[in-house]
């Protein structure tokens, strides 16, 4: 948890609360894996496009919760819940870039994974 904090303070330190995100998330449930292009105003999602730019409607799980402060927070429950859990940071802005994990080594079908790749600053 110590790792957590040490990247979330210095994201916080950045003071970046616009900006856009590409996110994917999957796990053994039948959530769509594509990738989704969140956008963020004052640090809250505003926005869901596709790669290629075209609004996909309404903000809906599991791409809206993955703002970089949503990021932060599934490392932290994962954390607690989870008997499995690696973090990958982004080498340049310091969030989790990709969080993979199993809730119960020994159950079937209990991994997830989230994977968060090209934020741009909007400002």
């Amino acid at each position: 948890m110590r790792e957590l904090a040490v990247h979330r303070d210095a994201w916080r330190a950045r003071h970046i609360d616009d900006y856009q995100i590409q996110v994917a998330a999957g796990c053994f449930c039948p959530w769509p894996s594509n990738p989704g292009i969140l956008e963020v105003r004052g640090g809250m999602a505003v926005a869901l496009r596709d790669t290629s730019g075209k609004s996909m409607g309404k903000l809906r799980e599991p791409w809206s919760v993955y703002t970089v402060e949503g990021l932060f927070d599934a490392v932290e429950q994962s954390a607690r819940r989870s008997d499995v859990l690696e973090v990958a940071y982004d080498p340049q802005y310091g969030y989790p870039a990709m969080i993979r994990g199993i809730g119960r080594v020994g159950l079937p079908d209990n991994w997830f994974w989230v994977k968060a790749s090209r934020l741009t600053p909007s400002r």
